[in-house]
């Protein structure tokens, strides 16, 4: 029996040799194939500085909703008709105006000068705000927008909440890049990377954390108008891409299934596993608000006491960028906290080596 033991724990201490050196051979072993990595979009939410008691950035509160506002245009005990109150709100909500006259109480924008975000502009400007860690010149006036309303803030703000999980439930949400001619994730002056709509579902563990090493198909007949490559660049083992005007998949069940994104650019801190960071750019506004408003009506956003119209006026208030003929801007700088989960992503060819998928084959890549 003794001599059984002794065998056993010796076969044992042979399988633990085994298993560190295979281990540390994985370890050795880089996730950088044929000089490529790819990343998938597993969590997306607007990018909102907030303290604790939000008495910082909100010091008088937050914003009504539609049922408080409501109340205040048309207190009870007043004789009305339907189309004089229920009519006239719900028309500007559908329509809404720049007329600052409407709002029933002046609308509560963030303040000090904290925010998170990027320097789309490369300027310090007297609007622009300063990151949490020192960096001037951040362009985020989206956050003076929704700053200050409840279904924008986090963990579990309404419009938060089911951009974040739309984006991660919906595969038309898809989003990923592929950075190539890449040597290195601490230090490489010199990457390109590759914007596409993936085919696949996210790969979770049975805890439900997104992990890493999953594939991802790209969408090559109905995705092509979300495929674009920048260059960029990794420094510190963060990656900084050139600005690029995209069209990214924007999917939230109802509304409007692509958001238009001008000067748009990533910072990321790289890893084997993963990227997170911020992504920043201007958004149109006329999109932007169509998407919001297709998608729940005045009684969902009440939730999040979101009160649209107010909304409306405040982003033309505080818009940064494309002025129209009139000189009036017409999209406003914004940014989002981002993570990304490391996938291998089949390029065409491989499909068709591992589906026969001849069609596949022919599309290619378009330069945009």
């Amino acid at each position: 029996m003794r001599g059984f033991k002794a065998l056993l724990s010796t076969t044992a201490l042979a399988a633990l040799s085994i298993t560190a050196v295979a281990g540390s051979a994985a370890a050795d072993d880089s996730i950088i194939k044929d000089r490529r990595i790819g990343f998938v979009l597993n969590s997306k939410a607007m990018a909102v500085y907030q303290t604790a008691d939000a008495k910082a950035e909100c010091p008088n509160g937050f914003n009504d909703g539609p049922r408080e506002q409501f109340v205040k245009f048309f207190p009870e005990g007043t004789k009305r008709t339907v189309a004089d109150t229920q009519l006239k709100y719900e028309q500007e909500w559908w329509n809404p105006t720049t007329d600052a006259s409407w709002e029933p109480q002046p609308f509560k924008e963030p303040a000090g000068n904290i925010g998170i975000g990027l320097n789309l502009d490369g300027k310090v400007g007297p609007k622009d705000f300063t990151s949490p860690d020192g960096e001037k010149g951040i362009d985020n006036q989206l956050y003076r927008v929704i700053g200050c309303i409840v279904g924008w803030r986090g963990p579990e703000g309404q419009s938060r909440h089911f951009v974040k999980s739309y984006q991660q439930k919906f595969d038309y949400n898809r989003t990923m890049f592929e950075i190539t001619d890449v040597d290195s994730l601490t230090d490489d002056n010199d990457v390109t990377v590759t914007l596409y709509r993936g085919r696949d579902p996210l790969y979770s563990n049975a805890a439900g954390d997104f992990i890493a090493g999953g594939s991802q198909r790209i969408d090559m007949r109905w995705g092509k108008q979300f495929i674009y490559t920048v260059k960029g660049k990794i420094v510190d083992g963060v990656l900084i891409t050139e600005p690029k005007r995209v069209t990214m998949p924007e999917s939230t069940a109802r509304g409007v299934p692509k958001m238009d994104i001008h000067e748009w650019r990533l910072k990321l801190k790289l890893t084997e596993t993963g990227a997170e960071g911020l992504m920043g750019g201007y958004i149109d506004i006329e999109r932007f608000y169509n998407a919001l408003g297709q998608n729940w009506g005045t009684h969902h956003r009440s939730y999040g006491q979101e009160s649209l119209p107010s909304e409306y006026k405040a982003l033309y208030r505080n818009a940064d960028f494309a002025p129209d003929a009139n000189g009036r801007n017409t999209a406003i700088s914004a940014a989002w906290d981002v993570k990304f989960s490391q996938v291998y992503i089949i390029h065409p060819a491989q499909q068709v080596a591992a589906k026969g998928d001849k069609g596949a084959a022919a599309e290619a890549v378009p330069a945009r």
